[in-house]
């Protein structure tokens, strides 16, 4: 898989990631199946930069090196660049939880619906009405 972190915001500015895990909130080492805690003096080393794809689209990969066993919750953070760096000033414009399972995104959707089982506890003569809930989820 690719570019599994995206944004929309307008062309032509500098936007990056930051990749937290959940459970501990430490932040992860660009490069690297590393994660500590935030140090204010390594933001160089955190951030993920974003490729423009025209249209007021960025993405980034997921990072690569970074290898579970199980599905794990990840924070991420979009920030837009203001100078030629990251800076601990720079605006955030979005953030979000990812799921990852040490290949691929997880649909959220698929952890709800998984390993359940529907029973029919009505008369099949007179069903009751079903309600569908569809809510659209932004991402990052």
């Amino acid at each position: 898989m690719a570019r599994e972190i995206y944004h929309t915001y307008p062309s032509g500015e500098t936007l990056y990631a930051f990749i937290r895990q959940k459970s501990d909130d430490t932040v992860n080492i660009q490069g690297t199946n590393n994660f500590e805690v935030w140090v204010d003096g390594n933001i160089g080393t955190y951030d993920h930069p974003m490729t423009d794809r025209g249209g007021d689209y960025y993405t980034v990969d997921f990072e690569s090196a970074i290898d579970v066993d199980t599905v794990t919750v990840y924070r991420i953070e979009i920030f837009l660049q203001a100078g030629g760096s990251p800076a601990l000033d720079d605006i955030p414009v979005a953030q979000g939880e990812f799921y990852w399972d040490g290949d691929n995104e997880i649909d959220i959707g698929v952890i709800f619906n998984s390993n359940q089982t529907v029973v029919n506890e009505y008369d099949e003569s007179t069903p009751p009405p079903v309600t569908v809930i569809n809510e659209s989820v932004g991402r990052v």
